[in-house]
């Protein structure tokens, strides 16, 4: 028999989780870059690419970009992902978090989201997926040195080699020689299913989903507190 609810705090915040369930279920998803367990070696052909005026851009592709965002710290942080809203609104609760508490965790981040066909070599053959990975990474800045030099990083695979453990984890790129086919792939929408932008007035009860711990901040909307944590070394 499934316990009672008793008391409005705990049929409102019922209500919210049964809310947001109703709406992860609805949002489009993507399928993300992971490595398989003892995996180290992939090999990737990039969708999109950087900019516009690159030799390899297609439109109906879009560009792979830069997201400003923060996460609620703690070990379930990586649960409240969002943009920032400083830019865009004027005001974001996780910078006034930060700015109470610059060693909580509300740090601005800036990861790069772009569209790939990976193959892990496990005879699966390669699949569309999602990386994503903090823009400030070896791995971003050789990307982007890539898209510079080249004027494109579409026409061709890369080789993407993880090294060290934990904290020091780094993926190195090299570039390659053969292409996947890659005609009737489609990429998926990276605004609708990597990204998520949420109204100031929301955030507050967003990032406190997941998080509760230090002081409280006047602004995002209805209270409550927020928090971050880092998914891999490089995030």
């Amino acid at each position: 028999m499934a316990e009672a609810i008793k008391g409005l705090a705990a049929i409102r915040k019922h209500q919210q989780e049964q809310k947001e369930k109703a709406e992860a279920r609805d949002r489009p998803k993507a399928e993300w870059f992971k490595w398989p367990k003892g995996v180290n070696v992939a090999t990737a052909l990039f969708l999109q690419e950087l900019d516009e005026s690159a030799t390899g851009f297609k439109a109906d592709r879009g560009l792979g970009f830069i997201q400003v965002e923060h996460q609620a710290p703690g070990p379930d942080g990586y649960k409240r992902r969002a943009n920032c809203t400083l830019e865009s609104e004027g005001e974001c609760y996780a910078c006034e978090r930060h700015s109470q508490d610059y060693k909580e965790g509300w740090r601005q981040r800036q990861n790069l989201y772009i569209n790939a066909m990976v193959d892990f070599g496990q005879g699966e053959g390669p699949k569309p997926v999602v990386i994503q990975r903090n823009a400030n990474s070896s791995f971003v800045q050789a990307l982007i040195e890539e898209a510079v030099e080249e004027n494109t990083i579409t026409s061709t695979n890369y080789r993407i080699t993880k090294v060290g453990e934990g904290t020091t984890t780094q993926w190195l790129l090299k570039g390659l020689k053969d292409k996947f086919e890659d005609a009737k792939v489609e990429v998926f929408d990276l605004e609708e299913t990597a990204i998520r932008q949420v109204p100031y007035e929301k955030q507050s009860e967003y990032y406190g989903a997941v998080y509760s711990g230090g002081a409280e901040s006047s602004g995002g909307g209805s209270g409550g507190n927020t928090g971050s944590a880092a998914v891999d070394a490089e995030w």
